[in-house]
């Protein structure tokens, strides 16, 4: 039995993201290394309260999303299962003669959300505490004669939780949620949870081929820092912010139709054929049953209430939408 999208509005459901990254940064030169790698201030990391950041090459462009928490005397970095390889393989071969060692947790370690309206009153009823309902706030708790890293990181819209578990007592946690009514959220729900909170998927919304500044505001406030000083991409990313705008920008919109268009269809205005294109779209129970839609769109066409043509057969209409559905309070990864 998984989820359905009123369980989880209602209730709770889990996330399996056990294929995520889970990095540990030790050494004394950790602050200084990761600084000079990662797009946000991590001066600003206090012992209870993580930060969202991204890694980008030398022109600006994203590679990775994640977020950074301070603990056991290092630093724990979380990232995406697409992205986690790439960004462990930088990090190790950045090292020269730092005093910095980077360990990949994942055999110990399972990364597991729980997403809902009642996340919180839910983890206290299997008898763990949550933090408080701010970004990133995160303490332990021991669970079973096991520590557990509970991490406020709403990945929905809802509110949630992510836990750091051990393997050793993953399966009895997860036994523990179902019979507590939080059930597994099957990939499609997912798909159709995060576009309504606006999160982007590295892979599939953004890839190396995307300018870190042309994800949403929201993603650009709670992941970029303009005042740091210097990283990888900070050069191209300042000169965008001092510019006020990049060409285009990741975008919601609400389809005409009954039909999610495929990702990679075209978007087009009457005065220009490549206004832009699609990156996912689905039926949206926030909408009402509509059609929600994300897609980068040139600057032009921004504006809510601008109408654009989908290139599908038949073309359908698409609306910008101001904001996204049900936005999440803060962005996942």
């Amino acid at each position: 039995m998984t989820a359905t999208y009123a369980h989880v509005a209602e209730l709770a459901g889990w996330l399996n993201l056990s294929e995520a990254g889970i990095l540990r940064l030790a050494g004394s030169d950790r602050l200084r290394f990761l600084q000079g790698q990662t797009t946000n201030d991590l001066r600003l990391l206090q012992p209870d309260r993580g930060l969202y950041t991204a890694f980008c090459t030398p022109t600006g462009h994203l590679l990775s999303d994640g977020y950074v928490l301070e603990a056991d005397d290092g630093f724990l970095l979380v990232l995406p299962p697409e992205t986690w390889g790439d960004i462990a393989d930088r990090l190790s071969k950045a090292i020269i003669l730092d005093d910095v060692v980077v360990l990949p947790l994942q055999e110990e370690l399972s990364l597991l959300s729980v997403q809902g309206g009642s996340a919180s009153d839910l983890l206290e009823e299997i008898g763990i505490a949550p933090p408080p309902a701010l970004p990133l706030a995160h303490h332990t708790h021991l669970w079973q004669k096991a520590e557990i890293r509970i991490i406020s990181n709403d990945r929905t819209g809802f509110g949630g939780f992510d836990l750091l578990v051990p393997y050793t007592i993953l399966e009895e946690l997860q036994t523990a949620l179902v019979a507590s009514a939080c059930l597994p959220i099957d990939a499609a729900l997912a798909t159709v949870l995060r576009y309504e909170a606006g999160v982007p998927q590295a892979g599939v919304d953004w890839n190396e081929r995307t300018l870190a500044a042309e994800l949403h505001e929201a993603f650009v406030q709670s992941h970029i820092s303009y005042t740091k000083g210097c990283y990888v991409g900070q050069e191209v990313l300042m000169r965008i912010h001092a510019r006020g705008h990049t060409n285009r920008r990741w975008t919601p919109l609400r389809v005409a139709g009954t039909t999610p268009p495929p990702r990679g269809t075209p978007l087009s205005a009457p005065d220009r054929p490549d206004a832009g294109w699609i990156t996912g779209a689905v039926i949206s129970p926030a909408l009402d049953g509509a059609v929600l839609a994300w897609g980068f769109l040139r600057n032009e066409y921004l504006a809510p209430g601008t109408t654009l043509q989908v290139g599908t057969e038949p073309p359908m209409l698409a609306t910008v939408l101001p904001g996204a559905p049900r936005p999440a309070r803060w962005l996942a990864f």
